[in-house]
């Protein structure tokens, strides 16, 4: 704030109890952190009085009141006398921003506005170890932090309010999602490593928050209404699909209220795939099973699949299905030949998106002695997409001739590909109060709800027994509940000038699933057809997670070249599930059944003779079926309840050595993640694929660590240019991954030539330890006229 303070009027007025004009940042009391423009809007202020500008922000009626009170100058205007203008104090109030330890990159608006994205993954990408982990058709993101993603590892969050949304997708890690519009975004701030926050609470390691655009973003200058427009758009062949887009701002400010609108709108057609592979790595690791390849001669899947066109054969995942994600023909040269010319030919249909959304922000300040604001924050999106293609290529037959339409120049998209339609509502309200009270008493207080609902639709695959059916996966999620944080500055003597944050969540999510699956359909069918009563097994039950989180976090303050932070925090978790239906019993003893041929070869081996070997095993496979088989398997209906407590913490520091620019950090967290229900109770047929339950799931383990160093230089070229370089080391060793992974069914029993007695295995498990490490080498060169930061 800007206040005049009066000849001979003391100036011990504490630091909390002075105010700040709407829109100008806060600082701490141990040094002033204003922005430039601020500090020359303030002068300006000073300078030319009533003529600065025709529409200045207005003071506060206090301190209009204040510079009435000291107008005392009657010099008539144009008078050259030098005059004395009263003491100008700036000061600030207690809400010094935390200071974050380590590489802490993200994107600002300036490299918002430059990178112009239409997608949120174009501007995750450019972030230092940080990448999308979805489908570029999909309008929502699940963001990867050093290798971690999905279910809500790492903490997503759209001005505080924390989502992990979860979908239907055959790779479970792409579950957990977040939808951000990118035309309304105005920066994205990344945390790496584990950091201690009632908003981190229940996540392995980094954060990742977006911020949408505030008033401060479009207005000019000591302006009190203005707007903005943003727009992109690709051109001729190097557009890929991408059509006019873009979003508007309006917004306004008084003495006491903040307004502002915004809205964006996007759409792309169907893109062009990259075909600049690597050859060598895709004939290695692709394993993709959803490609389908025609010549018009040969179907080059299913019983055409020898060892002549595919890489490998006869591998069955965990679930013993042909098309498991497991078992699958993989590229052959020729198949790679092929899809590198499809890629070319033509955009891939079924990749087209529309999204739209619109945001509000009011703000209203009270204009006390304590700086306390209000400020309603809602926004609402809409998309229509598709996901899961599974496209065909028509090629050419081995001697070259086009028996397929369009393949006289080579392999192209065989028509429309199979896929999943969805459509995505979600809009998120938040409620935040602030208040400055005084050094020690700093409460936010913050209420929020969010709601996404997802539809999906597609249609039954043959080999299903629904083939050619309707089906759907509808999935709302709903949550509410409240933050309290308080921040605390004082000093402790030794240690110097410290800071105190302490948080306390409450919150509850309700997911609703509306579903009709293979399993589910043949249900009905048996029911409708010979009136045999078949209870279906739900793929994905209903449940509802309430969370208590509470965070202690201690970090310096002040400029000195040490600086570090600690921090500790505890949540509890209840999930209850709905409805449950997965099958139990069926055997008398859990483990191996051996098999006679098993008995068999292993009496030869013994030395016993041939037909006595017959006999002796053919009796030891009937006491092992005696002592495993028996008993009965039926459909349990039931509800469960589930609860854990996860543990968080982090120590962190960081060293500048003076004048020199360069500062080294390490850092060590410790954090835990419960599994959702959508992990534990995926179950029965899905598009073909055979899941299981798991009810025993236990909680993740992440043990983080962070190392770098970085250096910063200015003017190095020039007065106004800037130089940034830094490497850092990550390693993460998450206990207990969560993934696919073999486990038979409770009380289940397997054979030595079969799976299991029904064919199932349970298709997510703890795994053994997972390690995510790696390097980050960052490189960034700013000057007026442009900006280059390669990572």
């Amino acid at each position: 704030m800007f206040e005049r303070v009066r000849p001979g009027e003391p100036e011990g007025k504490p630091i909390s109890h002075q105010r700040q004009l709407p829109g100008i940042s806060q600082a701490g009391p141990e040094s002033l952190r204003m922005q430039p423009r601020q500090i020359c809007l303030a002068i300006a202020l000073v300078l030319a009085g009533p003529h600065a500008l025709a529409e200045e922000a207005r003071l506060s009626s206090l301190e209009q009141e204040e510079q009435n009170g000291t107008q005392t100058d009657s010099t008539p205007p144009g008078d050259d006398t030098v005059h004395t203008l009263d003491t100008l104090t700036v000061t600030a109030t207690a809400a010094e921003e935390e200071k974050k330890i380590g590489y802490t990159a993200g994107a600002s608006k300036e490299d918002i506005e430059r990178r112009k994205a239409s997608h949120i993954t174009d501007l995750l990408d450019q972030i230092s170890g940080v990448s999308a982990n979805n489908l570029y058709s999909a309008p929502e993101t699940s963001v990867k932090v050093q290798g971690i993603a999905g279910h809500g590892r790492v903490s997503q969050s759209l001005e505080g309010v924390t989502q992990n949304f979860h979908s239907f997708t055959k790779d479970i890690g792409q579950t957990g999602s977040i939808f951000v519009d990118p035309g309304l975004l105005s920066s994205i701030d990344v945390t790496r490593g584990v950091s201690t926050s009632t908003g981190t609470l229940g996540s392995l390691g980094g954060a990742v928050d977006f911020k949408y655009m505030d008033l401060d973003d479009i207005l000019l200058p000591g302006k009190s209404f203005g707007g903005m427009v943003r727009g992109q758009t690709g051109f001729s062949k190097y557009r890929n699909g991408e059509k006019p887009s873009g979003s508007f701002f309006l917004g306004g400010r008084n003495e006491r209220w903040d307004v502002m609108v915004g809205a964006s709108d996007s759409s792309n057609d169907a893109y062009h795939v990259g075909s600049n592979f690597n050859k060598g790595d895709m004939l290695k690791n692709f394993h993709a099973n959803n490609l389908s390849f025609y010549d018009g001669e040969n179907d080059l899947i299913g019983s055409a699949q020898t060892k002549e066109n595919c890489r490998y054969l006869g591998i069955l995942g965990p679930a013993g299905g042909s098309r498991d994600g497991f078992s699958n023909c993989q590229l052959s040269p020729q198949k790679l030949d092929a899809l590198k010319q499809a890629a070319k030919s033509g955009e891939l249909k079924g990749t087209q998106r529309t999204a739209d959304a619109q945001m509000l922000r009011v703000r209203h300040f009270f204009n006390d002695d304590y700086n306390q604001s209000l400020e309603l924050f809602a926004t609402v999106n809409h998309a229509k997409y598709e996901t899961d293609q599974q496209p065909s290529i028509w090629m050419q037959t081995p001697d070259n001739h086009a028996v397929m339409p369009g393949t006289d120049n080579g392999a192209v998209w065989g028509g429309q590909p199979w896929s999943v339609a969805a459509e995505l509502d979600s809009h998120v309200v938040s409620l935040k109060y602030k208040g400055f009270f005084s050094d020690l008493i700093n409460p936010e207080v913050q209420l929020f709800h969010e709601n996404q609902d997802r539809r999906q639709r597609w249609v039954a695959q043959p080999g299903s027994v629904a083939a050619g059916e309707n089906m759907r996966y509808f999935v709302e999620n709903k949550s509410f509940g409240l933050k309290l944080g308080n921040s605390s500055h004082f000093n402790s003597g030794a240690l110097g000038a410290l800071r105190l944050d302490a948080g306390l969540e409450f919150a509850r999510r309700n997911k609703t699933v509306d579903s009709l699956g293979e399993d589910e359909w043949y249900g009905r069918w048996l029911w409708e057809k010979d009136g045999i009563q078949y209870n279906g097994q739900k793929w994905d039950p209903d449940s509802r997670t309430n969370t208590t989180g509470l965070s202690l976090a201690l970090s310096t303050e002040g400029e000195s070249p040490w600086q570090a932070s600690a921090g500790v925090g505890l949540q509890r978790l209840v999930m209850d599930t709905y409805d449950l239906r997965y099958e139990v019993g069926n055997v008398l003893k859990a483990g191996t059944q051996l098999n006679q041929m098993y008995w068999f070869e292993k009496l030869l081996g013994e030395g016993v003779p041939f037909l006595d070997a017959i006999s002796q095993s053919a009796e030891l496979e009937k006491q092992q079926f005696a002592e495993f088989g028996g008993g009965t398997r039926w459909t349990d209906t039931h509800d469960e309840k589930k609860r854990f407590n996860l543990k968080q913490a982090h120590f962190a520091l960081q060293y500048t050595k003076p004048d020199t620019g360069l500062t080294t950090y390490a850092s060590i967290g410790y954090s835990e993640r419960a599994p959702t229900s959508n992990e534990m109770y995926i179950n029965g047929a899905w598009m073909r694929q055979g899941f299981t339950p798991n009810s025993d799931l236990k909680p993740e383990k992440n043990l983080a660590l962070n190392l770098g160093i970085n250096y910063q230089h200015k003017a190095l070229l020039m007065d106004q240019d800037a130089l940034s370089v830094g490497v850092g080391f990550y390693r993460n060793r998450i206990q207990n991954y969560i993934g696919y992974g073999p486990q038979l069914r409770a009380n289940e029993s397997t054979s030595a030539t079969q799976l299991t007695s029904y064919g199932y295995v349970a298709s997510v498990n703890n795994l053994e330890s997972v390690v995510r490490q790696g390097f980050e080498l960052n490189l960034a060169y700013q000057q007026p006229m442009f900006t280059s930061a390669p990572t």
